[in-house]
């Protein structure tokens, strides 16, 4: 009896899965066709998808680029920004010869020779000062500037320390000053921009003797005269007085580089 039972039952259970597949899910009975009102309701979720908000912060981005671009185009070109700006990182050495002509100068021989073998110098006339100032003043400021002078070319060297001791220059420095034997009347006092001065003066001419030079601050500026016997002529030629200005261009030059290493050292 109990095999029979079971073989009867079945095939009725098909029969029961059928007919409760054909039955409609209660959840769809209970979920309502949307009404004209809730349709209505719904179109809050359509906000995020507008575009004006974004349209309209294009539009004011566009304004800011446009307002650039304009700021650009009425800007100078660059290679008028490039003009005033140094032309080498480099120290400033200037030798100034004077007066070309027998009696005052030893022309080009003493002063050109030095320049010629001194790294980074160059060689001016007296009557250069100007062209000897622009270069100074286009020389990065970290950079030392040297300024040697023979004769007027020593005169005209005073004259640049003193055009530099000024707001309109800065009140740049000058680290090294040589004069030979300068001509003139306005050199002997030496300006406090001035570190150090190497005056030489020729004993044998008397009429173009300028006399020792005097510091105005001697807290600032070293000043220090020494009495030659060579000629006005031949003073820059003497080995002697080469190879002293020689130590003393190395020297600052020296000091220039270590103190800017130093700088960079504790800048980083």
């Amino acid at each position: 009896m109990d095999s029979v039972q079971q073989s009867s039952s079945v095939p009725k259970a098909p029969e029961t899965l059928k007919a409760f597949s054909k039955k409609p899910l209660k959840s769809s009975k209970k979920i309502p066709p949307p009404q004209n009102g809730e349709a209505k309701e719904a179109k809050p979720l359509k906000k995020p998808l507008e575009q004006p908000p974004l349209k309209v912060e294009i539009s004011q981005t566009a304004k800011v680029i446009n307002k650039r671009e304009k700021q650009i185009q009425g800007m100078e070109p660059i290679k008028k920004l490039e003009e005033s700006l140094p032309l080498k990182n480099k120290p400033g050495v200037f030798f100034l010869s004077g007066f070309d002509i027998q009696g005052l100068s030893s022309g080009d021989g003493g002063v050109g020779g030095m320049a010629e073998n001194v790294p980074h110098g160059r060689h001016f006339s007296w009557e250069d000062e100007d062209s000897v100032l622009e270069e100074i003043t286009r020389t990065p400021i970290q950079q030392p500037i040297i300024l040697v002078g023979h004769s007027l070319g020593g005169d005209a060297a005073v004259s640049l320390a003193n055009r530099l001791n000024s707001m309109e220059h800065g009140f740049r420095n000058v680290d090294l000053l040589v004069t030979l034997d300068s001509v003139g009347f306005d050199n002997d006092l030496i300006p406090p921009n001035v570190k150090r001065n190497l005056n030489f003066i020729g004993d044998e001419d008397v009429f173009f003797n300028d006399g020792p030079n005097i510091a105005r601050d001697e807290d600032r500026t070293k000043v220090f005269n020494e009495i030659r016997s060579e000629k006005h002529t031949g003073i820059d030629d003497s080995k002697e007085v080469q190879k002293k200005i020689f130590s003393a261009i190395s020297g600052t030059l020296s000091e220039n580089r270590n103190f800017n290493e130093l700088i960079s050292k504790f800048s980083r």
